[in-house]
């Protein structure tokens, strides 16, 4: 009997604090290796397909004959496609689970870049565009939150990190391959077979393993009946666009920053062989050239996120919005006034100061309204993205409207579009809450 009691207590402390469905979800995460490694290759695969446009466009120029801001819009309708998907895509997730969402996006986005490659003309190669934004949109829907599910609490942050790494490098590596390409003789468009590889390797790699089990529990379905009932007859979202307004700064915000990033990424290469010739006077070698500082600027963006991470923790958000935005504005302008040595490095500098600007403006947004707009918030802003489709064929307007008689676009007067965004974005950071 006394031993009885005395190992009683012990048993007791044994237990004390572990919850057992932790330790099975714990358990169950170990087991999703393979789709890891999987959601790594998409990050990187969709990074590559999404930015390699800055190295192509100017391609697309030459080969079909059209002007430089009929080419830019070609890479514009991989962002209208996300803009008018991304919800549908919301709504096709919940019905049918990240796996057939997944799958299913990376089939058509196999199918967009492979329709690039194999069947040419301008008009081909922008639906084959639009399919490749269609896919990608879906692929980054169901992604990102199936990354929360496969990481353990602990690690979610570092995992996040690492996928938007590669992410990046993603974008860094696709107008060196453009470069590779053209440096064995062979055609610029043959990047897209290499994409079609990639990406017949990422729905593969996709469709292989086991994925969460996406079930709902009791707990999970009394939390959304109260939710129903608490708003029942109410459309959040068209609450929140009705009666905040402060939305539409963060919506606009969102809006001229993404096109902003991919509109100055479009416009580098046109720069650097309109204005100072680089042709002319690098010869063969001016196209690895041009590409690699299309893809400095993708790493300067891609550094710039991970010490943003650091910097974002020491000093409020408002504060890191304005202050990197004035320099990304000094960096750009330092790109434009120097020579083609000064703009080589000054471009990547531009990426790197733009970096914090969607994920801070993002939290500014979510802070700004109650936790019950948390949805509603999100969906405007991700179709916000669709700015990615106006502002490179809004520079590449101006600087053809404003080329005299030289007939040569004139990107400096083009590039004042960029200032321009910059100044609304200073002014997010201006108007913008901190918390709710």
């Amino acid at each position: 009997m006394a031993s009885t009691k005395t190992k009683s207590p012990k048993t007791k402390k044994k237990f004390v604090g572990i919850d057992p469905t932790q330790l099975f979800k714990k358990k169950e995460k170990k087991g999703y290796m393979a789709l890891f490694i999987a959601v790594a290759f998409a990050y990187f695969s969709f990074g590559a397909i999404t930015n390699v446009a800055g190295a192509i466009i100017p391609k697309i120029r030459e080969t079909y004959e059209v002007s430089a801001s009929l080419s830019s819009f070609l890479a514009a309708v991989f962002f209208v496609a996300y803009g008018i998907t991304s919800i549908p895509w919301g709504m096709y997730m919940e019905a049918n689970g990240k796996k057939g969402t997944l799958v299913l996006s990376s089939a058509i986005t196999t199918a967009g870049v492979a329709l690039f490659a194999a069947v040419p003309g301008f008009g081909m190669n922008m639906l084959a565009m639009f399919l490749c934004g269609i896919g990608i949109t879906g692929v980054q829907v169901a992604i990102n939150p199936l990354v929360s599910e496969i990481s353990d609490p602990a690690k979610y942050s570092r995992n996040l990190t690492l996928f938007m790494v590669l992410n990046g490098l993603g974008g860094y590596a696709a107008p060196q391959i453009v470069t590779l390409i053209k440096s064995q003789g062979l055609h610029w468009s043959v990047v897209y077979w290499v994409f079609t590889a990639i990406a017949l390797v990422m729905l593969t790699a996709i469709s292989i393993p086991k994925f969460p089990v996406e079930k709902r529990g009791i707990i999970e379905k009394i939390s959304d009946k109260i939710t129903e009932i608490k708003h029942a007859g109410k459309n959040l979202t068209l609450e929140l666009l009705t009666s905040k307004p402060l939305i539409y700064l963060y919506a606009l915000g969102i809006f001229l920053y993404v096109g902003v990033e991919v509109g100055v990424a479009n416009t580098i290469s046109f720069y650097l062989e309109d204005k100072f010739h680089i042709t002319m006077l690098m010869g063969d070698s001016a196209e690895a050239v041009k590409n690699t500082v299309i893809s400095n600027y993708w790493g300067g963006l891609l550094l710039g996120r991970l010490l943003g991470s650091v910097v974002l923790d020491r000093i409020p958000g408002k504060v890191a919005i304005q202050s990197y935005i004035v320099l990304a504005a000094v960096s750009l302008y330092l790109a434009m006034t120097g020579g083609i040595g000064q703009a080589q490095w000054a471009f990547p500098l531009v990426g790197f100061f733009i970096s914090i600007m969607f994920p801070t403006i993002y939290s500014l947004a979510t802070n700004s309204f109650h936790k019950e707009y948390a949805g509603s918030v999100s969906a405007v802003l991700c179709t916000a993205i669709i700015g990615g489709a106006v502002v490179g064929p809004a520079i590449a307007r101006v600087a053809e409207l404003t080329q005299g008689a030289s007939a040569v676009p004139n990107w400096d007067a083009g590039l004042i579009v960029a200032f321009a965004c910059y100044a609304y974005i200073f002014l997010v950071g201006t108007f913008a809450k901190e918390k709710t």
